[in-house]
């Protein structure tokens, strides 16, 4: 699962299912079960959800896992970053070198610069606007 795209999905599944399990005990194997994933690869991007400040767990016999705040105040922007923190941060990166000879090649990465500029930013602003709460009410609404 090293896909960063299907990290992002799995990192805001665990958020997602620890909102809507805030009443109850989490584990990684719980998370496991519901992401159908090996627990390790869980506690792999949880690691990256800690760093980030966006979850807490805690060891031993009561071990548990709980957000940091409020579903509320944790946007899918946040969560994107968290994710993005080791890698390159942009969604889309130009190949870093086109034949300067050639006349297309010459031009792609200034040509490219700016449109993939524009999608990054439309990315984070669609995905500041959605929180984790928006999300975890509407599959307790879709019960």
């Amino acid at each position: 699962m090293a896909n960063s795209s299907q990290q992002f999905s799995v990192a805001i599944h665990i958020l997602c299912f620890l909102e809507f399990n805030k009443a109850g005990r989490t584990t990684s194997e719980l998370l496991g079960a519901s992401v159908n994933a090996n627990p390790a690869v869980i506690r792999r991007i949880m690691r990256k959800l800690t760093q980030a400040g966006l979850l807490v767990s805690t060891l031993g016999a009561g071990a548990a896992i709980s957000l940091t705040r409020s579903a509320e105040q944790i946007t899918l922007l946040e969560v994107y970053q968290a994710i993005q923190q080791e890698e390159h941060s942009e969604l889309f990166v130009i190949h870093p070198n086109p034949n300067p000879e050639c006349p297309v090649g010459s031009k792609m990465p200034f040509l490219l610069h700016g449109v993939y500029g524009n999608v990054q930013a439309a990315l984070e602003q669609q995905l500041s606007q959605v929180t984790i709460s928006q999300l975890a009410h509407q599959i307790i609404s879709e019960g």
